[in-house]
C-alpha cells in the first residue's frame, strides 16, 4: 500500500479510550526516515489532524473510520499529526468501545 521497497520492521499498537487524544507529533524515532509509516485504524471513528513539517504549521482535519488505511510518506513523512478526538459508538468492533492504532514501520535502511 505504501510503494515501499521493504517491509515493515516494527508495529506499534495503541488503544484509545472513547476520551483519549494524541497531540500534534512527529513519528522520527526510526533510522529510516525515508520509508513510510502505515497507520490502521480499528474501531471507533477518530477526527486526525494534519500538518506540516513545522508545529506551528497549518491543519487540516479529517475522520478515520475503522478500517481506514493512512500511509505518511514522501514529503509528508515528518509531517505533525495527531488525534483531535475519538467518536464514540462508530464502530461495533471493539465490545466497549474505543479505538486500536495499528502503525507500521520500517526501523532499520
Amino acid at each position: 500500500m505504501a510503494g515501499y521497497d521493504k517491509p515493515p520492521e516494527a508495529c506499534l499498537v495503541n488503544f484509545y479510550s472513547d476520551e483519549a487524544r494524541m497531540g500534534l507529533h512527529q513519528d522520527r524515532d526510526e533510522r529510516d526516515l525515508q520509508a513510510p509509516v502505515v497507520s490502521i485504524s480499528l474501531g471507533n471513528s477518530c477526527l486526525f489532524r494534519v500538518g506540516g513539517l513545522n508545529r506551528n504549521d497549518r491543519t487540516l482535519s479529517f475522520k478515520l473510520a475503522s478500517g481506514d488505511l493512512v500511509v505518511l510518506g514522501g514529503e509528508g513523512r515528518l509531517c505533525f499529526h495527531g488525534v483531535d478526538r475519538i467518536h464514540p459508538a462508530t464502530s461495533t468492533l471493539l465490545k466497549n468501545g474505543g479505538r486500536i492504532n495499528l502503525t507500521l514501520r520500517r526501523v532499520n535502511p
